[in-house]
């Protein structure tokens, strides 16, 4: 890779990352705000989807970027990865609204220990060590914030939709959250891989199928009755506002989030996230008035520094398999009569002429 084509790709790296933390603080932050009012998450999660289909469409008609035509083929192949995407949003949005927004990152905390689950279980590739090491950091710090934080809904637009006997099952919310975000993050590749490597295709199937598939879930969670009565007592206007806004968000997070994994990595992807949540969480007590204690503080400074090792400890892994490469190729040495014959040929430890390939 030349230099100019090495810089370009670091510089989209760089743009897809920020892009992603932008998005995501903000459809957080939003969504937070959203359910402190109206507290029903998974109809405000098909609102959304149905906000970003519609403008996948209007992206179609006028935008530079074209949705494929709709296959049931390709539509079955992803089933899957949709059905996690669903569940997964689901209990991120319920996670989020029982806890404040700046002990979200905590509840979501076991995300890196699951993905290692999930890839020594689906890809049977196993951490390292220090990878392992980074990964009980990690969980440590998820125990530590929830055993030591003495409230994890302190902000008033948490207290307004939770309660100290619900606060329990944010975190229950948040954990399910994790594992679903685990199988995420492998399904996107496999997913990718069916859409011919293409984002935009892949966020088109998964928001129509996500909104199709939300519609008996929104049944199924009991919000329809909550539904009717916002929509009869003529206190809609506001919820769908909210609704329209973090819908906009949720479709530029949906390309983001395939973009992110697609151009950089899920490690990558993953500690965008992680930066996100320090971020997320200073926002959180500056606009919602979150209190932030020492058993949280601690929390989020051992889940972020987790993560950090968990990625210096896969760049290694990446490094040492390199070398085991480049020596593999220096140290094998050459037949004195393959040089005679003029061919390229290498000799096994066996001492035996094989070709080379």
């Amino acid at each position: 890779m030349s230099p100019k084509a090495e810089q370009h790709s670091r510089l989209a790296v760089l743009g897809t990352v920020v892009f992603y933390m932008v998005v995501a603080i903000s459809m957080t932050l939003l969504n937070k705000s959203v359910l402190s009012s109206t507290p029903m998450p998974v109809f405000l999660l098909f609102c959304q989807s149905a906000v970003a289909v519609v403008l996948l469409g209007l992206e179609n008609m006028f935008g530079p970027y074209k949705t494929p035509r709709f296959e049931s083929s390709t539509a079955k192949d992803l089933i899957p990865l949709v059905f996690v995407n669903v569940l997964g949003l689901i209990f991120n949005n319920a996670c989020l609204q029982y806890v404040d927004a700046s002990f979200h990152q905590v509840a979501r905390g076991l995300v890196l220990p699951f993905t290692i689950i999930v890839t020594v279980i689906v890809l049977h590739q196993y951490p390292s060590p220090l990878a392992l090491i980074a990964a009980l950091i990690v969980t440590f710090g998820f125990f530590s914030g929830v055993l030591f934080d003495p409230n994890h809904a302190s902000s008033a637009a948490s207290a307004a939709v939770a309660g100290s006997h619900t606060s329990s099952l944010g975190i229950t919310f948040g954990a399910m959250s994790s594992v679903s975000s685990a199988c995420h993050a492998v399904l996107i590749k496999r997913g990718l891989a069916s859409v011919s490597n293409s984002p935009i295709s892949l966020s088109y199937y998964n928001n129509i199928l996500s909104t199709i598939a939300l519609v008996p879930m929104f049944i199924i969670s009991g919000e329809l009755p909550a539904a009717i009565k916002l929509l009869s007592n003529g206190g809609a206007s506001q919820f769908f506002w909210g609704a329209a806004i973090t819908g906009l968000f949720g479709f530029l997070i949906s390309l983001a989030s395939f973009i992110s994994i697609k151009v950089t990595s899920p490690v990558t992807h993953m500690i965008s996230s992680a930066t996100r949540g320090v971020l997320q969480t200073m926002l959180a007590v500056y606009i919602f008035g979150d209190v932030m204690s020492r058993g949280r503080i601690i929390s989020i400074f051992l889940i972020i520094s987790g993560s950090v090792l968990y990625v210096y400890a896969k760049t290694e892994d990446a490094k040492r398999s390199k070398e085991r490469e480049r020596e593999r190729e220096v140290d094998v040495p050459l037949n004195p009569k393959s040089l005679e014959r003029g061919d390229v040929l290498f000799e096994n430890q066996d001492g035996d002429d094989e070709k080379g390939r």
